[in-house]
Parts: C-alpha cells; structure tokens; sequence
C-alpha cells in the first residue's frame, strides 16, 4: 500500500468518526450526579458557561449527532448518547422539549433520532 493511500485512509477515519477520547465519558456517573447533569444541560442549552469535561465539545457536535442519527460515534459513544438522552427525556422532561427546540426546531430529525435512540444496534 503506497504511503499517499495511508495518509487518506487514516484522514478518512478521523473525519469518520468521533475521537475515541470521548468514548471514556462515565455516562452513568454524568446522568446520577444532578449538579454534572445539570451543568452540561445547562452549556448544551446556552443557559451557562461550558466548564465541565467536553461540554464545550459536545455542544458542537450535538446538532451533527441528531441530524445524523450518530453516524460517526463509535459503539460505546452511541449506547452513552442513547443513554444521556433516555434520562433526560425522563428525568428532565421540560429541558428534552428544550432540546428539541434548539436542536431540531423544525422537528426534521425527531422522528429519525427517535428510532436511533431506542434501537440497540
């Protein structure tokens, strides 16, 4: 394989995917810790400052996740995103209809993102 093929494979992943640093995030910790929860609610809705591990990340990616259903997450990155968004249509329902206000305000993606975040591929 010639080196020109390399670099384009390798470029190719990286615009693929997510970066596998995000992969390490303890889902579970985030949505049991009201206050962690709260505070990246709080930066993904504008409502406070991004300080906490990522948030600042994730609020750049959010609108790409829903409108690509997560196509670039890798296995472990699309379970915590079905996750996190489980809980928050749960526990925080006023904030998920936020959400959807802000991320999808023409309700383009629900039906689509809906259906990604129950299936379990």
């Amino acid at each position: 394989m010639n080196t020109y093929l390399v670099a384009v494979l390798a470029l190719a992943a990286c615009v693929l995917a997510y970066d596998e640093m995000y992969d390490k995030i303890d889902a579970d910790k985030i949505i049991n810790d009201d206050a962690l929860f709260t505070s990246y609610i709080n930066c993904m809705l504008d409502k406070g400052p991004c300080s906490v591990e990522h948030s600042a990340d994730f609020r750049k990616l959010l609108p790409e996740v829903i409108a690509t259903c997560c196509a670039k997450c890798t296995p472990i990155q699309k379970k915590n995103v079905r996750k996190t968004v489980t809980a928050l249509s749960e526990k925080r329902p006023d904030d998920f209809k936020a959400f959807q206000a802000k991320y999808d305000p023409e309700g383009k993606y629900e039906k689509d993102f809906a259906a990604f975040v129950v299936a379990s591929d």
